[in-house]
Order: structure tokens, then C-alpha cells, then sequence
């Protein structure tokens, strides 16, 4: 069974629903690797992945090359050990790596996560 990663309580997300977003990520059977939105462990090739609920807590990671259209999305290692590319809430000075995020509503961003800063940052950046 596949999962999209996101969803509502008793029906698969869409657009139009905003509130009580969850994120499912997917945990190997035999590995125990956790991953998000694959057919296939990338540890030990095994297709039998069980989706689970995530805390919905992280942290930013470092961004490697983005293209135009990936501006926005930054990757966040979530507390379970996957990374997931989100959209991020928050004052553009603030997102950066190292920064703890939670999993926030979707309500007009398609099928993309979006996280919200836990952390307030001063403007000039210095914690």
C-alpha cells in the first residue's frame, strides 16, 4: 500500500482541505529504514513498507543546488530519520539550516509539506 504522504483524518488530502494535515513517511519491514514517497527501501530493496505518522517535528538541512521552481522548498530531516523537501512558514531571514520546524497546514501548495519556524530569529539573524 502506497500513501501519498499527506493526508486528512478519513480521506485522502486535497487542495481544498487545509486543516489537520498529517504527514505518513514509510518504515522498512526488514531494514527498518525510514524513507517518504519511494516503492522501494534504499537500503535493502524491499517493497514491504508500512506507513506510519510522523511527530511532525524537524530540523532545516543544508539546501544543495535548487532550480528556479524549487526556490521555496528547503529539506527537512524530520525527527523519524526522513528527509522530506518542504515549503517553509516563516520571515525569509529566518529559514536557514539548523532552524527546528513542525509540519503546518497545506492549505494552496498542491502536494508539498509546509513546516512553520518553532524558533523566533531576530532580523539581523544573530541567535
Amino acid at each position: 500500500m502506497f500513501h501519498t504522504g499527506l493526508r486528512t483524518p478519513g480521506a485522502v488530502r486535497t487542495e481544498e482541505s487545509a486543516a489537520g494535515t498529517d504527514l505518513y513517511f514509510q518504515r522498512c519491514a526488514w531494514c527498518h529504514t525510514t524513507t517518504f514517497q519511494r516503492l522501494l527501501c534504499p537500503t535493502c530493496g524491499s517493497t514491504d513498507l508500512s506507513p506510519q505518522l510522523s511527530e511532525g517535528e524537524g530540523v532545516i538541512t543544508v539546501r544543495r543546488a535548487h532550480t528556479a521552481a524549487e526556490a521555496d522548498l528547503w529539506p527537512v530531516h524530520m525527527a523519524e530519520g526522513f528527509v522530506v523537501r518542504c515549503r517553509v512558514d516563516g520571515p525569509p531571514h529566518a529559514v536557514r539550516p539548523g532552524v527546528r520546524v513542525k509540519l503546518a497546514s497545506a492549505a494552496d501548495t498542491g502536494r508539498r509539506p509546509v513546516v512553520r519556524l518553532c524558533e523566533e530569529v531576530p532580523l539581523d539573524g544573530w541567535i
